[in-house]
């Protein structure tokens, strides 16, 4: 476990619970088990999705992660189909060719790829 993702679920239980919500409540608005939801918040879940963290950040008012809607056009899409960790989106939001970024989720997919296969993390 590391510090971040302790950290993020301690926000997350507190702020649940200052909201007074049941875990279960909580887990139900955000689309996930309520298992899932206390290995979140006992900083134990590994791989935490940019997704699931950012539907909790924006159920829970947190702030933590970036709206979708400010992200480059397709990347939110993809983000989410593919399940990306936060790092991976925000390296993604920050690349430029030419001054230019892709525009469909497709294009980002194979961006994302060809990044993977050339550094090795595939």
């Amino acid at each position: 476990m590391d510090d971040l993702t302790q950290d993020f679920g301690r926000r997350v239980r507190d702020r649940r619970q200052q909201e007074k919500l049941s875990q279960q409540e909580l887990a139900d608005r955000v689309g996930i088990s309520r298992n899932y939801l206390s290995q979140i918040e006992r900083g134990e879940s590994n791989n935490l999705s940019w997704n699931v963290r950012y539907k909790l950040s924006s159920v829970l008012g947190l702030g933590e992660v970036e709206p979708q809607d400010e992200l480059p056009a397709g990347l939110a899409e993809f983000a989410a189909s593919a399940g990306l960790p936060p790092d991976d989106v925000k390296m993604l939001a920050a690349l430029r060719y030419r001054g230019n970024q892709p525009k469909t989720a497709d294009k980002w997919q194979l961006l994302y790829n060809v990044i993977q296969m050339t550094s090795g993390d595939s």
